[in-house]
């Protein structure tokens, strides 16, 4: 810490309760005036012990700082307690409350239908008799309030109750309210005390009513480490936005806090019946100090403004200060992407190389650099936490989720907007669901938030046309998005896509075209599918008039990249002459005298040229594990990291005799109401439904019966089709081409199945404890244990998993860890419990090996990288196999322990899953390594299988020609015009060559040697004891929540030295240190992180 640092803060609290210099004088703790020790203190008070004048009024008159957590709170007894809370303003004092917030069902309803969470608070505090209702600021003894509000003197949140999947409560509902009542005092000195008992913080319960409550004081060691520091730590992991469970803590609604500022008087309202404060200690005037402090004071101010404009003044900063450093091929695309800004490009990466990782580094220097201010990022609803979690793990990037009709921050809970804000426009960056924003009825409310910076499109694939021909009417994602395009609602869109073209060349084009394309490109699909076409034809019949408009049209952006290297190829094979006749010719097209020459030479050559030079390949990036290869074999990526192979083995499991009955049983339930559904537009989404059932009898009989238990309380209560399914269901409904409001209606059509489907819940009542596939897993966990450390087990539904891991612990396997959209949830052999832990626990105990066997649904595959094993059992198989595709990438990643990774897929036997799988295998071996061109017919197999299992005459005749027409496909798909081999640079064309450095002039080492030694900041951060590496940085305000957004900070040095640090959070520069911890609050400390924006001078106004 630097040496003048408690000299900047006079009035402080110290970090000890040792004596302390001002000036001339030494303050000892246990004999000044203004201390705790001076108050003469008991263990318990009662109303005969007159707490009010006792101890609330002496220990608040010499604090600098008050916590209160209580149920109840008014602030007259800020008024009561007058002279004590002068001397607590006059000192600098600030408070931090948490209160209760009692919803009713109206309440919680318009959350349900849209109504932002702030909104709703606002309204129910504002009418709140323990607020005063709207009167809150008019009445005289609440002016201290709105002062203390106004001033950042007293900061306030809300709790409000939730059930277990965080959904609001009403107050009926969760038969609670926060009745959570305790307070922490600090004085200058740093003692504390801590008090907890039955009183509420109103004049009432402080004088009138009956109330208990304990105290204690920290210079009491046993007693403060068993009772008070736990009150402490409490309190904070609460202002943290991480309470109790059940509850959830939001900011005090904007709404209201500007309802106080407004009615706020000038000064300190002390009132006039009570002595006059006391004389406000002064902070030092920056403008007359000593001559040294002036110049020291300057001097860091100084710096901590070169710090913060540091990415603006150095290109490549922001990437260079991330925890998450780019392999090779991403370096290549993000500094393309960057330096071309604000030109559009689609990510297309196989599943695994990064694309997350790549569009947020992008988005990341975008930003640091000031480059682009408002983002708007559309994901499938199945992968939004997975994006908001992986965005701050890799990225440092603290994004707000729109979800649920309001804002979550990663440890999903709420933020506050203002009343009337525009949700995709809240933040600097808005995460939203793509398949919200397909709602006809968001339609209108995100085109008004437009322009945006940067716009980003996960799996845009998911934006496509309804039929197969390029004239179909667009579904309900890519009409949006050419919406948008139309009314120039974006400067840059980036789109992220493994299979940006599915089947047909016209689907790729949709895509690039909304990046905006020269001349013919970008007029229609024809003209880009023709020019592809003409490509393939022989080169004498070519439309060689066409390809050289197009070419020319190519260049005549000019961004668009000229391949020297393919120029120099042509110059030495041709001589000049020759060459200029490929490499001009969007220019100069061949004569009829040249074309009868054709086929030679200069016709490969020019073939290549304009294979080379296309939107396609220039707007596209697209990497695979060949290209990480040949990076590695060219000495890039060094040997000692491991690429590893996979070895896929698929299992027919045969059931038992009972089983084949069942699954017969609800196979033919499954098939008849689909068909008699699937035909009547009005019922097509319960026809949806019934495919989903059929794919959860494919996972488990498990999984069938939940999902039936489901139907039948959704028939015997009358809800809506839409409680019919889980957020498990989510992929595959954002696969569907429904509208989200097909499911908004009553399930009261189904009512004629109750008796049957209780008939079913009783049989597979019997058979749960005799699944072979179950006892297939604990047979083949034993076998992988003599190899590997750890295995994963994957499956599609929660309800799987949830069943998995009650029969591995009955075989014995008591490490055990999950991850589902529940979180992360460890087994504790000791207790028998499950409990919940974050998803950095569950990656450090894997890590560790404290997890043998981890089990999880998708929501695992996407941003959980579990590379230390080399083991995974698909216990299901998606009918989608680019997901299995999606599974396996988490642990095969470059750098993986394992050389040599171990894939197991199970299917049930004698089903028809089992016949189209062997079907594909006989000719390609293993369906995993479909990748390439043929990767999209992977897609296609979902739909036959769907086909297949739910057709009313099934033969085998049938499957065979379904078989046979996937064969069919894959060929086809390989004699397109355009086929993925013309997306990017393909691998036989990469130019190996060394990687951009993307690193700026400050990295996390300077940050932290800058920011620990500096004069103002080095006082707000402490080394932590027994964590090296690892400081207490303390927050001013306690907004430090998303990324990027303004608030009322420092802008002065005057400002910045009277602040006062209201919470502190652990952070760390180390990216080591950062990567091995299993504590979800520490926070890698660099630019974009919004603690780090609390710590620097505040961006001067535009």
């Amino acid at each position: 810490m630097p040496k003048h640092a408690n000299a900047l803060f006079p009035g402080a609290a110290a970090k000890s309760a040792t004596p302390t210099q001002d000036g001339l004088f030494v303050h000892d703790p246990a004999t000044a005036e203004d201390s705790f020790r001076s108050v003469t203190l008991k263990a318990m008070y009662s109303p005969d012990d007159a707490p009010f004048e006792t101890f609330y009024e002496p220990l608040l008159s010499r604090a600098v700082a008050y916590d209160r957590a209580v149920g109840y709170w008014s602030g007259a007894e800020l008024q009561l307690a007058a002279q004590g809370t002068a001397y607590f303003i006059a000192g600098g004092g600030v408070m931090r409350l948490i209160v209760g917030a009692q919803l009713g069902e109206k309440d919680v309803d318009a959350v349900l239908s849209g109504t932002p969470l702030d909104d709703v608070v606002a309204e129910r505090l504002l009418a709140d008799p323990g607020l005063e209702g709207t009167k809150i600021v008019q009445s005289e003894h609440l002016s201290v309030l709105a002062w203390m509000v106004a001033n950042d003197r007293l900061h306030i949140r809300v709790g409000i109750p939730i059930d277990k999947d965080g959904h609001l409560l009403t107050h009926q509902e969760s038969g609670r309210y926060f009745h959570t009542k305790y307070g922490i005092f600090t004085d200058r000195y740093g003692q504390k005390v801590a008090f907890s008992g039955s009183n509420n913080a109103s004049v009432t319960a402080w004088v009138k009513n009956h109330e208990t409550f304990d105290a204690y004081r920290s210079w009491r060691t046993e007693s403060w480490e068993d009772y008070g520091e736990p009150k402490e730590r409490a309190f904070e992991r609460h202002w943290r936005a991480n309470p109790d469970e059940g509850w959830a803590i939001i900011d005090l609604p904007t709404a209201v806090r500007k309802h106080l500022i407004e009615h706020a008087p000038d000064a300190p309202p002390f009132p006039l019946n009570t002595p006059a404060p006391p004389p406000k200690i002064e902070k030092t005037d920056p403008e007359a100090p000593p001559a040294e402090v002036d110049i020291d004071i300057q001097e860091a101010w100084d710096e901590l403004i070169a710090l913060r404009d540091a990415p603006k003044t150095s290109a490549w900063t922001g990437v260079g200060t991330a925890w998450a450093q780019p392999l090779p091929h991403q370096a290549e695309l993000i500094h393309r992407v960057v330096s071309t800004y604000p030109r559009g490009y689609l990510f297309a990466d196989e599943v695994g190389l990064g694309k997350t990782v790549e569009a947020g580094m992008v988005l990341r220097e975008l930003f640091t650099s000031g480059q682009a201010k408002k983002a708007l990022l559309l994901v499938p609803a199945s992968v939004m936490k997975q994006w908001q979690e992986e965005l701050h793990e890799k990225m440092n990037l603290d994004v707000a989720r729109y979800d649920k009709g309001g804002f979550f921050d990663r440890f999903d809970q709420p933020i506050a907007t203002a009343p009337g804000t525009n949700p995709w426009s809240a933040f600097p960056i808005v995460l939203a669901s793509s398949h919200l924003a397909r709602r006809r009825t968001r339609r209108t409310e995100i085109l008004d938030a437009g322009p945006w910076d940067v716009v980003l499109v996960d799996e845009a694939h998911h934006a496509r046309r309804r039929g197969s021909k390029a004239t179909d009417t667009p579904n309900s994602l890519l009409g949006l998005l050419q919406e948008m395009k139309k009314r120039e609602l974006w400067h840059a869109l980036y789109l992220a896509s493994a299979t940006p073209m599915q089947m047909h060349p016209h689907e790729a084009w949709d895509l690039i075209e909304l990046l905006g394309l020269p001349g013919k490109w970008g007029e229609q699909a024809f003209f880009f599918t023709q020019y592809f076409t003409y490509l393939g034809d022989p080169p004498e019949r070519r439309g060689w008039k066409l390809i050289c408009d197009m070419l020319g049209d190519y260049f005549s952006d000019p961004l668009a990249e000229r391949d020297t290297e393919l120029e120099r190829q042509v110059d030495d094979a041709l001589g000049w002459a020759d060459a200029w006749t490929v490499t001009g010719m969007a220019s100069n097209p061949p004569s009829p005298d040249l074309k009868a020459q054709f086929p030679n030479a200069i016709s490969e050559w020019m073939e290549k040229w304009a294979r080379r030079h296309t939107p396609i390949r220039d707007r596209v990036f697209r990497n695979t594990r060949k290209t990480m290869r040949t990076y590695q074999a060219a000495g890039i990526i060094p040997t000692s990291i491991v690429i590893p192979y996979r070895h896929v083995t698929d299992e027919f499991i045969p059931l038992a005799p009972n089983e084949r009955k069942l699954y017969d049983r609800i196979e033919e339930y499954i098939r008849r109401h689909y068909n008699a559904y699937k035909s009547d537009k009005a019922t097509k989404a319960l026809g949806f439904i019934m495919t989903v059932y059929r794919r959860r009898l494919t996972s488990s009989f498990e999984a069938i019966k939940q999902s039936l238990q489901r139907r039948l309380d959704v028939l015997e209560q009358g809800k809506s089709l839409a409680d019919l399914l889980t957020d498990d269901d989510g992929v595959d409904l954002e696969n569907s081409l429904f509208d989200p409001e097909a499911f908004d209606v009553r399930a009261d059509r189904l009512k004629e199945e109750i008796g049957e489907l209780r008939s079913f819940l009783n049989d597979l009542g019997d058979i749960t404890g005799e699944d072979t596939k179950a006892k297939k897993l604990v047979d083949d966990l034993a076998g992988s244990f003599k190899t590997y450390d750890s295995a994963v087990v994957f499956t599609q539904y929660t309800d799987t998993m949830d069943y998995v891991r009650e029969r591995l612990l009955a075989a014995g396997y008591y490490r055990l860890g999950c991850y589902s959209g529940r979180g992360g949830e460890i087994y504790d052999s000791v207790t028998e419990e499950w409990n919940s832990v974050t998803k950095a626990e569950i990656k450090a105990r894997f890590r560790n090996g404290d997890i043998e066997v981890l089990i999880g649904t998708d929501s695992m595959s996407e941003g959980l990288n579990l590379q230390t094993s080399g083991r995974l059992i698909n216990y299901d198989m998606p009918w989608n196999l680019m997901r299995v595709e999606q599974r396996i990438g988490r642990i095969d990643r470059i750098g993986a322990t394992y050389e040599h990774l171990q894939i197991s897929n199970y299917f049930y036997k004698d089903t028809v899953e089992e016949q189209v799988y062997t079907g594909i295998k006989e000719d390609y071996d293993d369906f995993t390594n479909i990748l390439g061109g043929a990767a999209p017919v992977l897609g296609t197999v979902e739909k036959v299988i769907e086909n297949l299992v739910l057709a009313t005459n099934l033969s085998d005749e049938a499957i065979a020609r379904e078989i046979a027409g996937i064969r069919t496909r894959i060929d086809d798909i390989s004699n397109q015009p355009v086929s993925t081999d013309d997306l990017g640079t393909p691998d036989d064309d990469i130019a190996i060559k060394a990687p951009p450095d993307l690193t700026g002039d400050i990295t996390p080492t300077d940050l932290a040697t800058k920011l620990t030694n500096n004069l103002l900041s080095g006082r707000r951060l402490t080394p932590y004891d027994g964590r090296p590496g690892v400081y207490a940085l303390c927050l001013v305000p306690d907004n430090a929540r998303v990324s990027f957004r303004r608030y009322d900070s420092v802008t002065s040095v005057e400002c910045y030295l009277g602040q006062s640090p209201t919470a502190s959070v652990p952070v760390t520069f180390d990216r080591d240190i950062w990567d091995a911890s299993s504590d979800s609050d520490l926070v890698f400390l660099t630019y974009g992180s919004p603690e780090l924006g609390s710590l620097l001078p505040a961006e001067p106004d535009e």
